[in-house]
This record gives C-alpha cells, structure tokens and sequence, in this order.
C-alpha cells in the first residue's frame, strides 16, 4: 500500500542518504502556502488547518476519520487511492493512480482505478489534487515504472484527467529521495517524453518524497531507480535516516533541477517523507527533532533564483508527514511491520505519540498569515512599432496569496501608470478585486488599456488585502513597456579577424 522498501532487521525498507548541505543565496522567511482547499473550515479558529500541513495514512491501520487528528491542523491528507473510505471534514484528499508495468520492454501499463473510474470521479470531484504515480523509480515494492513507461502513462492520465476536469490539479513524479541517480531518473522520463510526444512535459506540480535511505542493489533501502545504469549511489547508514542537512539539500537539488528544466515557476509538493528506521539507530526524540527542523526549513526557506515566485519565493508549497498511525512494531527482537514517524498509536486506542504530541504542539504555535502579493505583469501585444494611433493594450497581472491558511482572503489589485506615491495616476477602471487562498495560489487578471498613444509607460501593479496582510514590502512591482511610433533599421556591420 505504501511504505514498501526492505525492512532493517531483515534489512529491508528505509533508506539514507548522504550529502553536506550547502545553502547559497538561500534566506529564511516565515510564511505558508497551498492550493485552495476543498475542506470544511473548522469553526473554531484555533484548530482551523494551514495549508502547508499534510499528512500520510495507510488504510491497513484503520478509517482515517475514526482518528481525532483535527488538532494537528492538517488540511489534507492522502492514502494511496483515488477514493478514501472515509474522509475526515477538515481535510482533504489527494487522490493517487496507482501503475504497474508488466513487461519491461514494453510501455505498456495496467493503471488502478480504471481509466473510466478515473474520469468519472474527476468529473464529480472539480478541482483535485491527482497524484500520477506513487515512488516509480522504486522496483518491486512500489510502481516501478521504466522512464519511457512512465512518460507514457503520465501523458495519456494527463490529459485524461485534463480533458474530465480542466481544474484538476496533477502532480508528477514522487519518487522515492533526491539522489543523483532519481534525478538521473527524472531525466530520463523528460528524454522519453519529448521523443515519444515532440514536446516539454506539461507540468502542474511536481512531487517528490524526501525519505534518506541507501542505493544498492540487493541492499536495504531504496534500491536503484529501472532504467539507470547503474549499480550503487548513495551508500547511507541506518543511523542516517533522520539527518536534517540531507533532507534539505535534497529539496534545493530537486528545486534547481526544476528551474534547469524551465519548471521554476510549478509549486513543489513534498507528497510524503519522514523518518521510517526505529531503535537502536533512532529514537523518538530524534524523530521530533527531525520534524520540527524539517517544519522550520520548509515554512521559512526561500531562493530568489529557484524558489516559486507565486510563494514569495519558498522551496515548498505543501509537505505531507509519513504516517498518522502505522506504528513501528516488533517480536522476538525483530522488526515486523510499520515504522517510526507515526503520529498516533494503534494499539492503545489511536491516542497519541510522542511524536503527534510535538507535531500537533509544533501547529499550535502558529499563526494564520495573509501575504497578497503581485507576482508579474504581461502586456498584450508585447511590443506595438510604427503606429501613430492610439491603441488597445491587455495589461495581465499574476496576483498570489503566500500566506498559510485554506480559507480564501479578499484583495484588491490596484493598476497605475507611474509610481502611486510618486504622481502615477490609477488607470481608469483600473481596481479589480478577487480572493485567493494561501501556499502561493495564483490567479491572473485583466484589464483592458484603451486609447493608449505612443509612448514609454512604466506600470505600477498593487496588491492590497482586505484587512491585514502579513507582508506588506512585497505588494508592489512595475513593468516598463515601450509603445514606439518610429522604427530605425540600422546596418550590421561584421569585422573579421585576419
């Protein structure tokens, strides 16, 4: 169902990595951000959840909605299908397609549920999260998907889902860690994908897990990835599964791989990690230590060069902890089943863990944020030449909330020509309002610019919130935009070196 790797009394199932963690040009920040929520908001506001906060739920262990999970103010959850059997109120679910690829040489797959029930419950459920895949580069225990199966598979639910529901929200990728050899991966898939459909990947989401485990071949861990040549990578220890630097390079890795491959400007879902590996390499108080740097890593980083700009920036729009109760077990001395992380304990009751006790403690300290923000400015057509009438210009604006709730917030978007403190005068008609929720949702706005003659414009866009906004400093910018009524062709001149 989901955790899946080999266990460690039998060396089996976690994984570890190894890697300094070097952060250049990268500054912290605190903040939250997310899709809009399909949930019911709590109506007591100190419970009501942020929508950075998700977690992981193995269904073996029990109804999600039988756990009194609400005060750890997750707002969404996922459990490895497309349909939950049951849903608590405050959260939403992500749902997932599960592949299989029965023979590797070929990219044929068989695809769970079926692409008839995949239409049906996109068409009456608007605006999901859909999940295509769940840890295709890990053979044998997960879906195990080829690169050029998988950019298959991932084209043909695309646009399934694309064509059920235009708002569906999907996430490709989630593989395993990021090593090397998983970026190596990804590569392939892209390769794949452009010689199969003569085009980039299109990309709603990426999704990665971030778990910290050894790349062997026959070890425990996360073996390596189908496709890549390759026999070993990351060579990690147990006792490794739980360090905080390798967790945060892998998230700067995996967002400069993003900007290399022009998806700077897709969000970034951490769709599952935590720590899986128990006694005698870690122990509880490790775990805790692990998740509230991880919470304070993912909330407060930001990149100018590679972080999301709808997000003001940050890393990671959501992040998704493993499990809610899949509780690490032994017998004689020997590890049975579940792993370390979960938040809740099955055998006593489903109250909870140490560790739900510090993530519900961790959540508890928060405070809901606003931050509107304008994110760019386009102009239609973009360059007009050699006219000396006035003209019609579409003046688009990208508006986004990075603040940290599920619940929409109001704003006003406010269009001048000039600085506003500085005698630039508001365009006519130019005050649009709208609402968004936080985790760097976005929304692009019109406004059509008439009777516009000739000249060099610098356009100021403002972005205001209706009532308080948390960061104010960023609800500014400006676009110069050059209208010319005069064109110079000019000669080229070429000088050659004798």
């Amino acid at each position: 169902m989901q955790r899946r790797y080999m266990v460690l009394s039998r060396l089996n199932k976690h994984r570890t990595c190894i890697h300094v963690v070097v952060l250049i040009g990268v500054f912290f920040i605190l903040g939250g951000s997310l899709p809009s929520g399909i949930v019911q908001a709590s109506s007591d506001e100190t419970l009501a959840p942020f929508c950075r906060f998700g977690l992981n739920h193995n269904v073996l262990t029990g109804e999600l909605a039988s756990i009194p999970t609400e005060p750890l103010r997750a707002s969404f959850f996922m459990d490895y299908q497309a349909t939950p059997p049951s849903k608590p109120a405050h959260m939403e679910h992500y749902r997932m397609v599960r592949l299989e690829q029965p023979d590797r040489n070929s990219t044929n797959y068989t695809v769970s549920p079926s692409a008839n029930s995949i239409r049906a419950l996109a068409q009456a459920n608007p605006g999901s999260v859909w999940l295509i895949g769940n840890e295709i580069d890990r053979i044998r225990w997960q879906d195990d998907m080829m690169p050029a199966a998988y950019a298959r598979a991932y084209h043909e639910l695309y646009h399934l889902l694309r064509d059920a529901d235009p708002s569906a929200r999907i996430v490709a990728g989630n593989i395993v860690q990021v090593s090397p050899l998983r970026l190596r991966y990804l590569d392939l898939v892209l390769e794949a994908y452009h010689s199969m459909y003569g085009q980039p990947m299109p990309i709603d989401i990426w999704g990665i897990h971030t778990f910290i485990l050894r790349e062997k071949r026959g070890d425990w861990g996360a073996e390596i990835p189908p496709g890549v040549d390759a026999t070993e990578g990351w060579l990690l220890e147990p006792n490794q599964n739980a360090d905080v630097g390798i967790f945060q390079q892998q998230i700067v890795d995996f967002r400069r791989w993003m900007h290399k491959n022009g998806y700077r400007d897709n969000p970034l879902y951490i769709t599952e990690y935590g720590v899986l590996i128990g006694p005698p390499w870690i122990a509880v108080q490790d775990v805790i230590n692990f998740m509230t740097a991880s919470f304070d890593y993912m909330l407060n980083t930001r990149d100018l060069t590679i972080g999301y700009p709808a997000d003001n920036n940050r890393l990671v729009q959501n992040f998704s902890w493993y499990s809610v109760n899949d509780k690490l077990t032994y017998a004689n001395g020997q590890w049975v089943g579940g792993y370390n992380g979960y938040l809740f304990e099955p055998d006593r009751g489903n109250q909870r863990s140490e560790m739900g006790d510090a993530y519900a403690a961790y959540t508890a300290r928060l405070q809901p944020q606003i931050d509107m923000l304008p994110v760019r400015i386009m102009v239609e057509p973009a360059s007009l030449l050699r006219t000396t009438e006035p003209v019609t210009l579409t003046v688009n604006v990208q508006v986004a909330n990075a603040g940290n709730t599920m619940s929409k917030q109001n704003f006003t978007l406010r269009i001048y020509n000039g600085a506003p403190d500085n005698g630039g005068v508001l365009l006519d008609g130019a005050e649009l309002t709208g609402s968004l929720a936080g985790c760097g949702q976005s929304t692009w706005i019109s406004y059509i610019w008439r009777d516009v003659p000739s000249d060099l414009y610098t356009l100021y866009a403002e972005v205001t919130a209706d009532g308080r906004d948390d960061e104010p400093a960023n609800n500014r910018i400006h676009q110069v935009v050059l209208f010319a009524d005069e064109q110079v062709f000019l000669p080229s001149i070429v000088s050659q070196v004798q």
